[in-house]
């Protein structure tokens, strides 16, 4: 099975990240998606705990055959990198095949990363983009999400609705536990 992992903090999860997976399996040869919750993220400081994320995450994804969240990383040190989890699931499914998912933002710095060199040489990345279209053959060419996860907590802590930007599912708990408002 060809495997897409797309990682992320989720923080929270939003109509882009479902969007952008639904673009990549209708687009691509990936028969799944793990969307790989990061515990904790080397460059982030996260506003809900992991526990809380991975049940957000569950709720938007409840009717996603193909689409599911992933807590391989929840019994890994922190701050967890890539490349470490990469190393555990390959050895954790040697029959699968695995393709990155990332953003153009992350693929642009991807150098930076510790043993980069590690995802490039073993992983195919797709890239979906953020502003534009590109001919790279390593870009899928479908819709453009402009969302982000930071902009859902701005809208929320300013008491804006995002009723459009969060699966109805999430809005309900975001809504109910007060998430972000603070």
């Amino acid at each position: 099975m060809t495997i897409g992992l797309f990682f992320g903090s989720f923080n929270p999860i939003h109509n882009g990240h479902i969007g952008i997976a639904r673009e990549v399996l209708k687009q691509s040869d990936i028969d799944h998606i793990w969307m790989v919750l990061s515990p904790k993220s080397p460059d982030k400081e996260e506003v809900l705990s992991k526990e809380d994320r991975n049940e957000l995450m569950k709720s938007a994804l409840i009717s996603e055959k193909e689409i599911t969240v992933s807590t391989i990383e929840f019994d890994m040190k922190t701050p967890n990198y890539t490349y470490q989890t990469l190393i555990k699931i390959s050895k954790s499914y040697p029959d699968d095949k695995f393709i990155i998912i990332m953003g153009e933002d992350n693929y642009k710095n991807l150098s930076k990363w510790k043993e980069s060199n590690y995802i490039l040489d073993n992983y195919e990345i797709l890239v979906y983009p953020r502003k534009s279209k590109s001919k790279n053959k390593n870009y899928f060419s479908g819709r453009l999400f402009n969302i982000s996860s930071s902009m859902v907590r701005e809208k929320i802590a300013r008491k804006e609705d995002v009723s459009n930007l969060v699966p109805i599912n999430v809005m309900k708990e975001i809504s109910k536990k007060n998430y972000y408002s603070k």
